[in-house]
């Protein structure tokens, strides 16, 4: 009876006891954390007990740390090739700036903003920080495999097909190899002539027509190949040069004929143009003499119409020599002719 007594009795402090530590918080150190209630807690209505501050309540914020982390795995590039490194930068400051790095640029280099160009094969690391935060990544670069190769002809040589030429005996051209992409290597390059009783070819591309006849030029690097045929033809001008001097006079031809229909159709346009001026001048003179004939006639026909005769004018008695016995016979008295011409005509010199 008495050792249940006991057992209860240390089962109730117990439990007080515990109920005591919970109500004060122990931090990290384990102090305990007590905040006094303000003096008027409990006992006004208008209290807000929001303002009461607690372990845990904290902004969040401050509880962030910044993270910076490249997000792709090791990278493989070719030479050449551009790639832009993902990455992720959370938490930081306003204003903080990534800044990127190269550990050997001579294969690789990286731009302000993450972008990486490949420059020669191998293994580099390429890294970024803001701040107090660093991460890299693993590049690979890989030699630029080709894919294609072509042989460059000169273009003096005369094109007769998409991969046949001519030239005549004694010339000498040289022959380059052309790589794509460009920036790619082969391991080899090496060059093969077909007929080597018309021709020489040596490994530097250079060619030597000897005979008349045709060959074939091959280029071979690896497993690529590109070849073309060569016809050589008598010295002189061969005949694919005739047919384009041809094509050429008849190009010439044409242009020399429609040059000159055109001067024949403006000189007749400018021959019209004149004979209109012609008639034109023409019209305006006999206008103008036909104005003048008829201007003429109307003058005539005044000058013909009646005038009013004048009043007699009085004769000087010392102009007028009158005989006695003219006078007396009832003649007209003689007239001086200088002073008759000078007065009207009257009834009397009609009669």
């Amino acid at each position: 009876m008495r050792i249940g007594v006991i057992i209860i009795s240390i089962i109730v402090v117990a439990a007080l006891v515990v109920t005591y530590v919970m109500m004060f918080p122990i931090n990290s150190y384990g102090e305990t954390i007590y905040t006094p209630p303000p003096e008027d807690y409990g006992t006004s209505g208008d209290y807000d007990d929001s303002t009461l501050t607690f372990p845990g309540d904290e902004e969040e914020e401050d509880l962030l740390e910044p993270m910076l982390m490249i997000t792709g795995g090791p990278i493989r590039l070719d030479v050449g090739q551009t790639y832009a490194i993902p990455f992720l930068m959370t938490d930081f400051p306003s204003g903080t700036m990534a800044e990127w790095e190269s550990k050997n640029p001579a294969i690789a280099v990286v731009s302000s903003d993450g972008v990486i160009y490949a420059v020669s094969p191998g293994d580099v690391e390429i890294a970024v920080r803001a701040g107090d935060k660093r991460s890299s990544v693993l590049v690979t670069v890989n030699e630029l495999k080709a894919n294609r190769i072509i042989i460059v002809v000169d273009d003096e040589i005369i094109k007769t097909g998409s991969n046949s030429y001519e030239v005549s005996v004694g010339d000498v051209t040289r022959f380059t190899a052309k790589i794509e992409p460009e920036g790619a290597k082969v391991d080899k390059i090496v060059w093969v002539l077909g007929n080597g009783n018309v021709a020489s070819l040596s490994q530097n591309g250079e060619f030597v027509a000897e005979a008349i006849g045709a060959t074939q030029v091959t280029l071979t690097a690896g497993s690529l190949v590109d070849a073309i045929t060569i016809n050589i033809v008598e010295s002189g001008v061969p005949l694919a040069t005739i047919w384009d001097y041809l094509k050429y006079g008849v190009i010439i031809l044409i242009i020399v004929i429609v040059i000159i229909v055109l001067i024949v159709i403006l000189a007749s346009r400018r021959k019209k143009e004149k004979a209109r001026m012609r008639a034109m001048a023409a019209r305006r003179r006999k206008e103008e003499a036909e104005r003048r004939a008829r201007e003429e006639a109307a003058a005539y026909e005044m000058r013909r119409e009646p005038q009013e005769p004048r009043p007699p004018q009085s004769e000087s008695r010392e102009t007028m020599k009158v005989s006695g016995t003219a006078v007396g016979a009832g003649m007209n008295p003689p007239v001086d002719r200088k002073t008759d011409l000078e007065r009207p005509l009257t009834l009397d010199d009609l009669e």
